[in-house]
């Protein structure tokens, strides 16, 4: 039992923690919980960590690599690094999600659809679907002006 961190490490709360092992992104992620520090959680969580090394069935990162490998890596740098991918500011293992957000987003665009009924279809912010005209190429902002100049001219004539 570690109690250097002021917090002593009961059977129970190292059960949590091996039960948490498999589904936590990160072991800052399992300090928090906690509320150890981080080389308390360390040396903890590496026996049981090699165990699922050697049974297989220990988790992936989004880099590929073995989950909570040192020194940081790819997918968590993309977040700060490669500016110039897709999607900014997310990690790579989001970009297959991100893009077919964007697809969506842009097809109903395209439709004519208002951006309120965008964001409330799609659980965006408010104002978020605006954001994503900048996507559209001419001829889908060609389309999207007749489809939303349709979906007005009835308002347009009865106001007349």
């Amino acid at each position: 039992m570690n109690m250097a961190d002021g917090k002593k490490i009961t059977p129970e709360l190292l059960a949590s923690m091996v039960e948490l092992l498999p589904t936590i992104s990160s072991l800052r992620d399992l300090c928090g919980v906690t509320g150890l520090r981080l080389d308390s959680v360390r040396r903890e969580m590496a026996p049981f960590l090699a165990i699922m090394k050697l049974q297989g069935t220990h988790p992936q990162c989004g880099c590929g690599k073995d989950r909570f490998h040192p020194y940081g890596c790819v997918d968590s740098r993309a977040k700060s690094m490669m500016r110039d991918h897709p999607f900014p500011g997310h990690s790579a293992s989001r970009r297959p999600e991100l893009a077919e957000r964007r697809r969506r987003i842009i097809e109903m665009l395209v439709a004519g659809d208002r951006f309120v009924d965008i964001d409330n279809a799609l659980g965006l912010y408010p104002k978020s679907a605006r954001k994503y005209l900048r996507f559209l190429s001419l001829e889908q902002r060609a389309e999207r002006d007749r489809k939303v100049a349709a979906r007005q001219a009835p308002f347009n004539e009865a106001s007349r």
